[in-house]
């Protein structure tokens, strides 16, 4: 069986090393580009959100999560380990977190999830949990 844990980014350097690593093996990306380590310290120090985790499967990091001020769930770990981490990031955030209050047009009264479209086995985990489709979203050319 796998045990999941979830660890608070302060961030220590070797959070932020971890946090590179993960994000330069990422496979599936909505808003990431390519940046430089001393971007990303930057970046993990400025604590852009309401709180952020690593995520470890029996004790190796497989990746991270993210709970934002805008009542997102960010979800990011490797294919194999997406299935074991879901149920248990959103049972620590329902039991840890209440979404903040409605701001309309600005944010939601509950929290969602956004997935990149290549993300199939997360999108697979999201629907065993019985997670619901919301919106599809694209972007314009420039």
């Amino acid at each position: 069986m796998y045990r999941v844990e979830f660890e608070n980014v302060k961030p220590s350097e070797e959070q932020i090393e971890k946090l590179f690593e993960l994000l330069e093996g990422r496979l599936h990306r909505i808003s990431y580009k390519e940046t430089s380590y001393r971007e990303h310290e930057d970046f993990v120090k400025s604590h852009p959100y309401r709180d952020w985790f690593l995520i470890k499967v029996s004790g190796n990091y497989v990746g991270s999560f993210y709970v934002s001020k805008e009542n997102t769930i960010g979800i990011n770990v490797s294919d194999e380990h997406t299935y074991f981490v879901v149920s248990p990031i959103i049972n620590f955030v329902n039991k840890n977190y209440k979404p903040l209050p409605l701001i309309p047009s600005v944010r939601g009264d509950r929290f969602a999830i956004n997935i990149p479209p290549s993300s199939t086995h997360l999108a697979r985990a999201l629907e065993a949990i019985d997670a619901k489709i919301a919106q599809v979203t694209y972007f314009l050319p420039s």
